[in-house]
C-alpha cells in the first residue's frame, strides 16, 4: 500500500523471486499503490518475466477508474500493455491461474 521505491524495491524482489520459484501464480494488488518509482517497476517487469518462463501467470489489479500516477507511469513507459492488468480481484485471480502474463487482454471490465 501506498509507496513503492528502490528502499522496497530489494524486498519486494526477493518475495517474488521464492513464490515464482516455488511455482506460485503471482496477482499484485495495486488498488491502493499511489507511487512505484523506475527500480520498483523494473523489478516487476523482472518478475513477469521470469513467471512467464516458468508458465506461470502473473497478473495486476489496478482499476482504471481511479488513474493514479501507477497509471499514469505505465502509461508514459508504454509498459501497461506488457502486464496483465484487470479491475478486479477475481478477474486477475482467473486470469493468473490461466497463465496470463501479458496485456493482450486486459484492462477490460469485461
Amino acid at each position: 500500500m501506498g509507496e513503492h521505491d528502490t528502499y522496497s524495491a530489494g524486498r519486494l524482489e526477493a518475495e517474488l523471486n521464492v513464490l515464482i520459484d516455488d511455482g506460485v501464480r503471482v496477482v499484485v494488488d495495486l488498488r491502493d499503490t499511489e507511487f512505484i518509482d523506475s527500480t520498483t517497476l523494473a523489478t516487476l517487469l523482472a518478475a513477469c518475466r521470469e513467471a512467464e518462463q516458468a508458465g506461470l501467470g502473473f497478473t495486476f489489479v489496478l482499476p482504471g477508474r481511479n488513474y493514479t500516477e501507477v497509471n499514469q507511469l505505465l502509461d508514459l513507459t508504454g509498459l501497461g500493455s506488457r502486464f496483465a492488468i484487470f479491475e478486479t480481484l477475481d478477474k486477475a485471480l482467473a486470469a493468473a491461474r490461466g497463465g496470463t502474463t501479458r496485456g493482450d487482454s486486459v484492462r477490460s471490465a469485461a
